[in-house]
């Protein structure tokens, strides 16, 4: 349905995530919600209503995957599943105080995810990817091996099968850290997590550097959202495009600037092994009109501009791990993003278990109860 009284109905057969997770034994209580066609960081819609974070009300969820979410948070599931084409994993997860994965792309199938209308092409195939959100780590790593892996209909998944479970010790580490990226404003509260972290792993024995890759930051967001805006809205005759993102001359241009920064990205990582950086802005913001401006650090900005934490990994189809990192001084819950490169995400997740088990970070905890 993703949000639209255009794709209002049941469907009559499984995608590949929700098959492989029936066929493992899991127990598929239904969908969760999310805003109309996946295209905000609030989940309301004219079909479910509004999705509340389960630790204020009078908060958004997050989005796209804002239902999924909330619904881990508050106990309703132990596991749900996303998607992230623009931070849509990772932003909701960071505020509701849960765990999220945005995987490599073309880790999981996409087969199923959502169908187009009868006779549309499938043109989202680049920079989306589908990942679990949990509560433990453990959850995330069940979830993950479950659905990864080609499924003979989406070809575009290679083989590449998942690493056993490794341990990471925090003296063997190689991490960068920045505490936000050129043009995002963040909250000092979420900052200064970050700064913590950092300084927690360096005193643990890891090697940690403030860096980020040498690259145009406002190039790399100019073509992310000209290429978002073409796949999801190529079909649509009355879409808002230039012309000339309607030719194959243009797209096979972007594709190749595209490459450009997936090896920027790539040289980044070859001595290292994450980059850690805020998950989102700040924490999570009252429920507002779409795109509405709120206040990050004495800042006011467009509440989508929380995407531009995201972007990078979309853009280059990096792995990223949102992590739980306690709460700010409004008793909300704040996280941290931990990003690595293509096909690294068992690497994470054994970094996010030296985190906790160090106490660097706390874990999930459970929203407080409503009367």
């Amino acid at each position: 349905t993703i949000g639209s009284e255009l794709l209002d109905r049941v469907p009559v057969t499984d995608g590949s995530v929700a098959a492989r997770l029936r066929a493992a034994g899991a127990i598929i209580i239904g969908h969760t919600n999310v805003p109309p066609f996946l295209a905000d960081y609030q989940t309301a819609n004219t079909i479910f209503g509004r999705t509340n974070n389960p630790w204020d009300e009078d908060r958004t969820p997050g989005g796209s995957s804002g239902g999924a979410a909330a619904a881990v948070a508050a106990g309703l599931s132990p596991l749900e599943f996303g998607s992230d084409l623009s931070h849509s994993i990772r932003l909701p997860a960071a505020f509701c105080g849960v765990y999220g994965l945005k995987t490599t792309e073309h880790l999981i199938p996409l087969t199923g995810f959502f169908s187009p209308p009868p006779g549309a092409a499938r043109t989202v195939r680049i920079m989306s990817c589908l990942g679990p959100m949990a509560r433990t780590l453990d959850d995330l790593e069940l979830g993950l091996r479950i659905t990864s892996g080609p499924d003979g209909i989406d070809t575009d998944v290679p083989p590449v099968p998942l690493p056993r479970r490794t341990r990471a010790p925090l003296d063997g580490l190689r991490l960068a850290v920045a505490t936000a990226v050129p043009g995002i404003p963040v909250e000092q509260a979420v900052q200064g997590r970050v700064a913590r972290v950092a300084r927690d792993v360096a005193n643990g024995g890891a090697r940690v550097e403030e860096r980020l890759p040498k690259i145009d930051w406002p190039d790399q967001s100019t073509l992310f959202l000209d290429l978002v805006s073409t796949i999801t809205s190529i079909a649509s005759p009355g879409a808002d495009l230039r012309d000339e993102q309607r030719t194959l001359a243009w797209y096979l241009s972007a594709l190749e600037r595209r490459d450009r920064f997936i090896a920027a990205w790539d040289a980044f990582f070859a001595d290292l092994d994450a980059l850690i950086i805020p998950t989102v802005m700040a924490s999570a913001f009252r429920h507002a009109a779409p795109g509405a401006q709120i206040y990050v650090g004495g800042t006011r900005i467009s509440y989508f501009a929380h995407g531009g934490l995201g972007l990078a990994c979309n853009l280059a189809g990096l792995p990223a791990l949102a992590l739980p990192a306690g709460l700010d001084d409004n008793s909300l819950p704040i996280g941290v993003q931990v990003i690595g490169p293509r096909w690294s995400e068992m690497t994470l997740l054994a970094i996010g278990r030296a985190l906790e088990r160090a106490e660097i970070l706390p874990g999930f905890k459970r929203p407080p109860e409503r009367s």
